[in-house]
């Protein structure tokens, strides 16, 4: 297993990613066409019973500790119009992990009701804990004033907003952002400085349909946070009766998805490779590969959306 200074790890775990400078936590999970709710918890009015998602994908980067992340995606409705989601997600690289356990509220009115049309609200709060696994490290200078008060931990709270314009089973579009609150991530040590900074989502797709067994949905995704630091989600995946599809895509750092997936009754299963999604695959000699994998189980699933 390769090591590396201390130093170098923590420089390298606060710009996780080299090629869009995004903080770890603010990516686009490439399942968002399947799970659009990763990143705008209003969309769990998408379905309005209860649900658990559960993904997992490990990521092929040419090194050793290779990324891994894994998400838990439950949501419900406690009243009419008024529901709740709650997302556990966990990444890591190298030397870092991250957790994020998310509390969102949701509420949405009907705009048409006989359509299904709303327009949907959510409000979350976030619990984050970073670790920086010091086991893992070499520590050439056990002096080196870089390394005064690190901490292995560093726990902290933040929020969340967003809305969108949904009807189950036809189209969706959104508007959130998180990160809400400005939090120092310097593992308590003074000389590092790494706010967290604010992350704005954008997600839409539409469900056409070809015939009473075939349909089409285009799907996009962006992240904003500024002029050096977004990235962009396409893709569009072919239906067949409800119960099969399959899916390409195209990743703003140059990689490519494809996935494919089954509907079994209240179940869903599929599985995901992206080739190229690490680093820029124009600009490296190899190529990341991303694997994963997806699971829905759908509960009271006759209840309709009139909810």
């Amino acid at each position: 297993m390769k090591k590396f200074k201390i130093i170098a790890v923590v420089l390298i775990m606060i710009n996780l990613s080299a090629v869009a400078q995004l903080q770890v936590g603010q990516g686009i999970n490439p399942w968002f066409h399947k799970l659009p709710a990763l990143n705008n918890m209003s969309l769990v009015s998408m379905n309005s019973v209860p649900t658990a998602n559960l993904l997992f994908g490990s990521r092929m980067d040419a090194f050793d500790n290779h990324p891994t992340q894994a998400t838990l995606l439950a949501s419900g409705f406690i009243s009419d119009g008024l529901g709740v989601g709650l997302k556990l997600d966990r990444e890591q690289a190298g030397l870092f992990k991250h957790i994020d356990v998310q509390l969102a509220f949701v509420y949405h009115v009907f705009l048409n009701k006989e359509k299904g049309d709303k327009l949907s609200f959510f409000l979350g709060g976030h619990f984050i804990q970073n670790q920086f696994m010091f086991n893992g490290a070499i520590v050439i200078d056990g002096d080196d004033p870089g390394l005064e008060g690190v901490s292995e931990f560093q726990p902290s709270g933040n929020a969340s907003i967003g809305f969108s314009f949904l009807r189950e089973n036809k189209y969706y579009v959104g508007v959130s952002s998180s990160n809400l609150i400005t939090i120092n991530n310097g593992f308590k040590n003074n000389t590092l400085t790494n706010p967290t900074e604010r992350a704005y989502y954008f997600v839409g797709a539409y469900t056409f349909r070809l015939n009473s067994k075939f349909a089409l949905e285009p799907s996009a995704a962006a992240v904003f946070v500024n002029e050096n630091a977004y990235a962009l989600d396409v893709g569009v995946d072919l239906k067949f009766n409800k119960m099969v599809w399959i899916g390409a895509g195209y990743r703003s750092v140059g990689a490519l998805k494809f996935n494919f997936g089954v509907t079994a009754q209240s179940w869903s299963f599929g599985y995901m490779c992206v080739y190229g999604s690490w680093v820029d695959a124009t600009a490296y000699t190899y190529k990341a590969v991303n694997n994963s994998i997806f699971i829905r189980k759908i509960f009271n699933e006759g209840r309709g959306n009139k909810r």
